[in-house]
């Protein structure tokens, strides 16, 4: 009796102390909470596991009293810091180590990457527009890492991260002061965006890349060819604007490529050194200056082809090979007066003609079943030609208002 008497006193002490810890840790937890807004300006949203917690304060130096204050509230799971002025050091990060994902957009006062090394959750950090940010050092031994991205990091000189074994997809866009880029530490890469990092003169490893499904090189203009490309067997999306290019055999060998995006190569006369790329099914070809001919067209290009200000294409020699067209923009080709292989695209839905000054007769669209419109701003067609045709779409739209 006495001992069922003690086992019921000590049940409910326990139970008290559960209920004083329950209530104290909730105190405790709407005044961090308090303390956060009051001191920080912080928005903090809990749905279910995922923790958000978002800072732009001037009073932001370092994450320590931050970290501390969130521990606090719970486990934080994405960490915004965009905009923070202050912000100079990332130390006390890891004091959170749930954190997943780390945003660091417009952080000026940021250089140095000194605390995120060795993190354990982190599967993401978006550094962009930190334009003073440049020192990446610490950027290692991350090993969930999947995505890095430092666009727009305009003082970054060197890319020095190391030990990501995760990591998919490295985006570096506009760091124009970055003068060397090696991948070779990186053979998972998924996508890589090197575009308007005018200083590169070469991306090292590149051949490495096995799994790379995209790459984006446009206005590197520094960038000699891409040696090792004709490796990246899963390549799918392949942007090369305004990168001078001597040999396409690389390119043209690739086995998976649907999407090729190129411009301002002046070595470029016809499409027969592409005609080999038996998966594309979109090509970008703009500001080619010796571009005359699309001899050797793809056969598979269906969903659109673009051949945009090319002053010297004289001939759509090449065009009746791909007979699934559905887009095809010609506009400011100046020199280009007919366009009867036109007729042979019986899939065709739009077309472009705009500035075509010398095209001034479409008859040749007359049969095209789906044409649905044709845009002719600044052409050589004149509105009055077209009342006289009789398209086989009666719902034919034919645009004289677009023009550049």
């Amino acid at each position: 009796m006495q001992n069922a008497a003690r086992i019921t006193v000590l049940c409910f002490s326990l139970l008290a102390v559960v209920v004083i810890l329950v209530l104290w840790k909730k105190g405790d937890r709407k005044n961090a909470l308090a303390e956060l807004e009051a001191r920080f300006g912080a928005d903090v949203s809990i749905n279910g596991e995922e923790f958000y917690l978002g800072c732009s304060s001037p009073e932001l130096t370092d994450l320590h009293a931050l970290a501390d204050l969130a521990l606090r509230v719970g486990e934080p799971t994405i960490l915004d810091l965009t905009g923070a002025p202050s912000l100079s050091s990332l130390a006390g990060l890891g004091k959170m180590p749930s954190l997943r994902s780390l945003v660091l957009i417009d952080c000026a006062a940021l250089k140095s990457a000194e605390g995120l090394r060795g993190h354990p959750g982190l599967t993401e950090i978006v550094l962009t527009d930190s334009v003073n940010f440049l020192e990446t050092s610490a950027i290692g031994d991350l090993p969930r890492l999947t995505t890095l991205d430092l666009s727009g990091c305009l003082s970054l000189s060197t890319f020095e991260a190391t030990n990501l074994p995760q990591l998919e997809n490295l985006y570096l866009s506009r760091c124009q002061d970055l003068k060397a880029l090696d991948v070779s530490g990186f053979p998972g890469l998924r996508q890589l965006y090197a575009d308007s990092c005018s200083s590169i003169a070469v991306i090292e490893g590149l051949a490495g890349l096995a799994r790379l499904t995209d790459l984006d090189v446009s206005n590197a203009s520094a960038l000699q060819g891409l040696p090792g490309v004709e490796n990246l067997e899963e390549l799918i999306v392949l942007d090369i604007r305004n990168i001078e290019i001597e040999d396409f055999r690389g390119i043209a060998s690739l086995p998976r490529l649907r999407i090729l995006r190129m411009g301002g190569q002046e070595s470029i006369e016809t499409l027969e050194p592409l005609s080999g790329l038996v998966s594309l099914r979109e090509l970008h070809l703009e500001a080619c200056p010796n571009f005359r001919s699309l001899k050797g067209m793809p056969a598979g290009i269906s969903q659109y082809a673009g051949f945009t200000h090319c002053p010297n294409l004289v001939s759509l020699e090449g065009l009746e090979n791909p007979v699934g067209l559905e887009q095809l923009d010609l506009t400011g080709c100046t020199g280009l007066r007919d366009i009867p292989q036109v007729a042979a695209l019986e899939n065709l839905v739009q077309l472009s003609l705009v500035n075509c000054r010398q095209v001034a007769g479409i008859e040749v669209v007359e049969k095209l079943p789906r044409l649905a419109i044709v845009m002719l701003g600044g052409s050589g067609v004149i509105p009055a030609s077209v009342e006289s045709l009789t398209p086989a779409n009666p719902e034919i739209i034919f645009d004289f208002a677009a023009s550049e």
